[in-house]
């Protein structure tokens, strides 16, 4: 399993190309998913090209997707390009997608986890997050960070999803990521360095995914808001 971060898109495009798969067995998004992550343990992350009306009957796994470009709509609900939405596992309804929309995605599945709300839910960063703890003392070179977050999503599987910020400047040093994670960056800008690798710039519009074990440093000199989607 790689231990380096994968650069999934920007600004709405694709960055490489990925393999064919489905995300779970009867995956009704599986004709245009491209899987550039898979730990064999029910992780999968990518990108997925979408386009009409798929009907799904109960879906096989959870699956956070942020839309880098084109519009889904879900249970009446629009879902335009930079918005995010959980499917949860069994969740059942038409999803209806623009011509040409990209959606990037995380999907975890566990056979033997009890299933809980089915219903899609939006991740919506305009709504109000509570302050949350940083990183441990001992991992920063910085001052002590502001972070707030909000999670809107939790299944049985283990998988979260929601919305994080930090609001004053960070930076830390290299910590083996704790889970696996995918960032859809919504505002400001931050440098992950590699251990061995060296540094990469992310900014809005970036969409990244973070694998359980990559070491990484963080910095960030201004405001960075984010969808996550974590899960170990």
């Amino acid at each position: 399993m790689t231990k380096t971060l994968i650069h999934l898109g920007r600004d709405g495009q694709p960055l490489a190309a990925g393999r064919a798969g489905a995300a779970s067995a009867a995956d009704p998004f599986a004709a245009g998913r491209a899987i550039l992550f898979d730990d064999g343990n029910g992780h999968r992350a990518g990108h997925l090209r979408l386009g009409g009306i798929v009907t799904v009957a109960g879906l096989g796994h959870a699956e956070l997707m942020t839309v880098g470009a084109g519009r889904l709509v879900v249970a009446g609900q629009v879902h335009g390009a930079g918005s995010a939405l959980v499917l949860p596992r069994g969740f059942a309804g038409p999803v209806e997608a623009a011509p040409g929309t990209l959606v990037f995605f995380v999907a975890h599945t566990m056979a033997d986890a009890p299933a809980g709300e089915t219903a899609a839910i939006a991740l919506d960063p305009a709504l109000p997050r509570n302050r949350s703890a940083g990183p441990a003392p001992e991992v920063l070179v910085s001052a002590p960070p502001e972070c707030h977050s909000l999670n809107l999503f939790t299944d049985a599987s283990g998988l979260r999803a929601g919305i994080w910020d930090v609001s004053t400047p960070c930076e830390r040093r290299f910590v083996p990521h704790r889970i696996h994670e995918l960032m859809h960056l919504l505002e400001g800008e931050v440098t992950l360095t590699h251990q061995t690798e060296g540094p990469a710039v992310f900014r809005a519009g970036d969409v990244i995914f973070v694998p359980q074990g990559a070491p990484y440093a963080w910095k960030n000199e201004r405001k960075v808001v984010k969808y996550y989607s974590v899960s170990g």
